[in-house]
């Protein structure tokens, strides 16, 4: 036997890191300017739910193409197509709105949807191929930083070229942005060193079996009840506390920085914490603070006063999606170590199709019943989801836990 202890590569991982900032930088732009922009062409809410339906399309479609090129080690490809895919959404986008062409902005969201799919899909099999189990969560945790960072200050850019220029010039520089991306991880490619496979190696998809079956369907349940408040937030929120667009983009930005600054703590953390207890909680704060968000304008009069607790609740709850994310995504890449492309590929098309629904359902609650129906509903259904996530961890937990006292207890032998 080899008795080598393998290491996470991190230094193969800075490249990967850069690209995310600077593909993350319109991230912002999809989850706040795109229905705003298209309720300004006359978009009604189902046609609003349908752009961001196809965001997510895409990706369902594609990943699992993702992540058969990602298994064959081409990691880095399906980074560098996926963001120039991106890019030239970001460019499509932009002709949409020069055009007035509702139906142009829901074809580029499909296009967008696409490059997603193959850049998440690279980006996730190479950072788990990159890194030992030991560093998943905290790898992940890294990149979610990045992400955020990015978000944050290519809002500031985005809004500065907004109000200078115009918001096509806005969508012009994300699309510089994300060709620039994709550039940078595939200039260097570093060789993967395999890490060391002992006889006794267990195959961990055969053995955590159906436990991580249902972890990937709470995940999609999450992601279709989350979709339904994807478009609408931001209209939400202009309807019931404020029509200043500026004021509305400031209460995002203590989440931002909070994302940014705690990722990689709460990676390292997750590393060692209970993953039981960080997925339960990220649902049940997922859960009380949409609900809390319902009740808000029964609680203050003052808009400015809910304002502010809005942007309370928007950074609980990306602090609780961070850790949940990081948590799930070392859960996958541990289960399919070695072949993580796969792994991720399939996941990716689980969460894209239930993310596709969750929208247009969303907007027909909307324009039926209430603006706040939505929020009502994920928040139910968070709360629900808290026994699945709760087992389903605890049981992935107890394999890995008995996985490693069972090769220990073999290594004793030799």
């Amino acid at each position: 036997m080899i008795d080598e202890s393998p290491i996470s590569d991190w230094p193969a991982l800075k490249s990967i890191y850069q690209s995310s900032f600077l593909c993350s930088l319109g991230f912002f732009v999809v989850r706040f300017v795109l229905p705003i922009a298209a309720a300004g062409m006359g978009a009604n809410a189902l046609q609003v739910a349908l752009i961001f339906s196809f965001l997510t399309l895409g990706s369902a479609i594609f990943s699992p193409i993702a992540g058969m090129i990602a298994k064959g080690g081409r990691r880095r490809e399906s980074i560098l197509f996926g963001s120039s895919i991106r890019g030239f959404a970001y460019i499509g986008m932009a002709s949409a709105i020069w055009f007035i062409s509702i139906e142009m902005l829901i074809v580029n969201s499909l296009i967008w949807g696409l490059g997603a799919g193959f850049y998440w899909v690279g980006s996730d099999a190479e950072i788990s191929e990159r890194v030992i189990r030991e560093n998943r969560s905290e790898a992940f945790g890294r990149r979610s930083a990045y992400n955020a960072r990015g978000s944050v200050i290519g809002a500031v850019i985005g809004f500065f070229i907004l109000f200078t220029f115009d918001i096509q010039t806005m969508f012009l520089f994300y699309a510089l942005m994300n060709i620039l991306g994709g550039l940078i991880v595939i200039n260097v490619r570093p060789p993967l060193v395999q890490k060391t496979i002992k006889p006794n190696h267990i195959d961990m998809q055969k053995l955590v079996g159906r436990s991580i079956g249902a972890l990937i369907l709470a995940a999609a349940i999450d992601a279709f009840a989350l979709a339904f408040l994807s478009p609408f937030v931001e209209l939400y929120i202009l309807e019931l506390f404020t029509q200043d667009i500026a004021t509305l983009a400031i209460i995002y930005l203590p989440s931002g920085i909070a994302s940014s600054i705690l990722g990689e703590p709460i990676g390292k953390l997750a590393d060692r914490m209970n993953k039981v207890v960080v997925v339960s909680a990220a649902a049940l704060a997922v859960s009380v603070t949409t609900f809390l968000m319902v009740i808000l304008p029964y609680i203050f009069t003052d808009p400015m006063y809910s304002l502010l607790i809005i942007a309370i609740l928007f950074t609980i709850q990306g602090v609780a999606g961070t850790g949940a994310f990081v948590v799930m995504s070392s859960v996958l890449g541990t289960v399919y170590e070695g072949k993580a492309g796969e792994g991720f590929g399939m996941f990716e098309a689980a969460m894209g199709t239930a993310r596709f629904s969750g929208p247009l359902i969303g907007g027909i609650l909307w324009d039926t019943i209430s603006p706040s129906a939505p929020f009502i509903f994920t928040a139910f259904v968070e709360f629900l989801l808290i026994p699945a996530y709760y087992f389903g961890m605890k049981r992935y937990q107890q394999v890995v836990e008995d996985k490693t006292m069972t090769i220990l207890d073999d290594d004793s032998l030799i």
